[in-house]
């Protein structure tokens, strides 16, 4: 399918699941496609080992790496470089007996596009929401799964418009399909979204991109998360689009309350929507009637919500996704990349009522502090620039930046490479877990 979602077929071996810290749910080096793992030990004190794991679609151990990362350092891996075979390399696992570390995994054709999805720190233990697809003339939809489990699943894949289809997983197999390879080649315009059932133990992801007009492309992870409160930390209309997804995974309708501010944290006027059962959210944000001083928004629900954010250029050239708002955020956390060959933008905001003061680090791949920076950041106030404009000091010998705040903040990074062709969005990973 589009995306790089191929399969290969061979011979099962036993699948050690033993301590698992993260979960990377897919992995491509087939067709053009490249893929990259990022780690960082977010340790302040403690070294970090283990073992990186690397699986067929049938679950047999392909490969294994072996880790090691000073405190606070970070290391990037290039999976056709790293393991033997990346050809079949179908998903990996990082297993360990500390669990401080956190990453990421990147998807990209060199001048084309590129995606970027934090690894997943947990199981989904109940039906995983797949809050966007888009399949039709212009757009594909992609989904990729692992049966973590020793037990064969026939999932059922719930679609917006009532429709159900079956899928049987086998024990630690990883699956991958497009929309449309699930109804035999067809487009499905009027399908907005899903839920998979009977998927415990199971871990996912979806892409979506263009197929005419622009090489566009990104994607998130699928989880079984959902918050009544969602933050959207940024809208930026100077060039770019910002287009939001709200999904009501419920049967029964929600009423979300949409709360604007300025990026001084000024309240604007709110407004109320109605979403119904199974329904969405969703929309560029240009055409969602906010207030013009808004800088960020968050939504508020009767009832758990999905969702994530979208950036794209009016050039239609590259997209990028945030998925990372909900709940109340956090005090800790770490934007993994500082783009060399292109840009990195940050975008910070409050969530409370009161001031924050976050202490930004900026790391190098040794865990060495390169420059260390506190910024006061106002009550339910935004701050977004470069990552370098965030420091009084030089920082380009770092790799990443660590931020600790006394308030909970949510944040998220932009890549852009300098040739215009490829960007990716992050959320602020978690500091520890």
């Amino acid at each position: 399918m589009n995306g790089g979602m191929s399969s290969w077929e061979g011979q099962t071996q036993t699948c050690d699941k033993e301590s698992p810290v993260l979960y990377f749910p897919h992995i491509d080096c087939t067709s053009g496609w490249q893929a990259e793992v990022t780690l960082i030990n977010t340790s302040d004190s403690e070294t970090f080992s283990g073992q990186l794991r690397a699986y067929r679609d049938d679950g047999g151990l392909v490969d294994t790496k072996s880790i090691a990362l000073a405190s606070r350092g970070r290391a990037e891996y290039a999976v056709q470089q790293a393991f033997v075979h990346p050809d079949i390399i179908r998903y990996l696992v990082l297993v360990s007996d500390v669990s401080h570390v956190t990453g990421y995994a990147k998807f990209y054709m060199a001048g084309k596009y590129r995606v970027s999805v934090p690894a997943q720190t947990e199981l989904n233990a109940s039906r995983i929401m797949v809050p966007h697809i888009a399949s039709d003339d212009v757009w594909w939809t992609g989904i990729a799964l692992v049966n973590t489990t020793d037990d064969t699943r026939d999932i059922s894949i719930t679609f917006s418009d009532g429709s159900v289809l079956s899928r049987t997983v086998a024990a630690h197999q990883h699956t991958s399909f497009s929309i449309r390879d699930l109804f035999e080649g067809v487009a499905k315009p009027n399908l907005a979204s899903a839920v998979i059932d009977n998927c415990p133990g199971f871990i996912g992801l979806e892409l979506f991109g263009s197929t005419v007009g622009g090489n566009q492309m990104d994607g998130i992870l699928l989880t079984d998360n959902t918050a009544s409160t969602l933050y959207y930390p940024h809208v930026d209309s100077d060039g770019w689009w910002t287009g939001i997804v709200a999904y009501n995974p419920s049967e029964s309708a929600c009423t979300i309350t949409i709360k604007p501010y300025s990026a001084q944290g000024t309240p604007l006027t709110p407004s109320t929507r109605s979403i119904a059962g199974r329904e969405k959210y969703v929309g560029v944000v240009a055409a969602l009637d906010l207030p013009a001083q808004t800088a960020w928004f968050r939504i508020d629900s009767t009832r758990p919500l999905t969702g994530f954010e979208l950036f794209g250029t009016i050039d239609g050239n590259q997209l990028a996704a945030y998925a990372g708002g909900g709940g109340t955020g956090a005090k800790t956390g770490v934007f993994p990349k500082i783009e060399k060959n292109g840009w990195t933008g940050i975008a910070f905001v409050n969530t409370e009522d009161n001031a924050a003061s976050i202490t930004l680090t900026a790391y190098n791949d040794n865990g060495t502090p390169v420059a260390t920076q506190v910024l006061p950041v106002g009550g339910h106030a935004k701050e977004a620039k470069s990552a370098e404009a965030f420091f009084l000091q030089d920082i380009s010998g770092a790799t990443y930046i660590a931020y600790a705040s006394d308030r909970n903040v949510v944040g998220f990074q932009l890549n852009g490479s300098s040739d215009g062709t490829m960007l990716d969005g992050l959320p602020g990973l978690a500091g520890t877990h």
